[in-house]
């Protein structure tokens, strides 16, 4: 399979660390850099395990239902990162306590946390550790988890999506934590997020015609 498709799929799945990073910057946090690694071999991890399975359960169907499954799985995720996208309201200029409310309100405890990630510095001391960046790293996995599901089905290799997923996760939450720090207040990093969604409803659409 060509390096191109692979590369989109790395982006798209590792676009929440752009908007993580975004909002550290914007807070001053800092992610050392074992932590950030852990950050990243996590979801590498994630996606790696859930491409193994992708892989075992396509043998259980025609080559045709196995990428039809894919196509789909990846088209909805796609959507799902995009109507999440949207939905997203500026947790940074609310109040602590309507935060709170937000967060308690239909979200589980790790997609809250992506939502405000400043709520993994757990012991409020604005360097994210060890075990916070294990946490701050299933979050992240959780969508990954199911593309790479859904990309195994469709031919990508395990291993180097895998690998793609960590390094590109790695450069964009170190992207968005650069610019939060140097443009305080502005949301694209937040908006942009759609378009990771749409990459993958693309191509999950180009697997399923082509």
């Amino acid at each position: 399979m060509s390096l191109i498709p692979v590369l989109m799929f790395a982006i798209a799945v590792s676009f929440d660390g752009f908007g993580v990073g975004f909002a550290y910057g914007l807070r001053r946090l800092h992610i050392p850099p074992a932590s950030l690694l852990i950050i990243c071999v996590s979801s590498a991890f994630s996606v790696f395990i859930s491409m193994l399975v992708g892989s075992t359960a396509v043998q259980l169907f025609s080559p045709l239902v196995g990428s039809v499954i894919g196509s789909v799985l990846l088209i909805g995720v796609g959507l799902f990162l995009v109507w999440q996208s949207l939905r997203k309201v500026d947790i940074l200029s609310l109040p602590d306590s309507r935060e709170e409310q937000i967060t308690k309100k239909g979200l589980s405890y790790f997609s809250g946390m992506l939502r405000e990630p400043h709520r993994a510095d757990f012991d409020k001391s604005g360097v994210i550790t060890g075990r916070e960046a294990i946490v701050l790293g299933i979050a992240l996995a959780m969508d990954a988890f199911a593309a790479g599901f859904g990309a195994a089905m469709l031919g990508f290799a395990p291993l180097t999506t895998a690998i793609g997923v960590g390094v590109i996760k790695m450069i964009l939450i170190t992207a968005g934590f650069q610019l939060g720090k140097r443009y305080a207040r502005d949301i694209s990093g937040e908006r942009a997020a759609v378009f990771a969604g749409l990459a993958l409803v693309f191509l999950g659409v180009v697997h399923l015609f082509i």
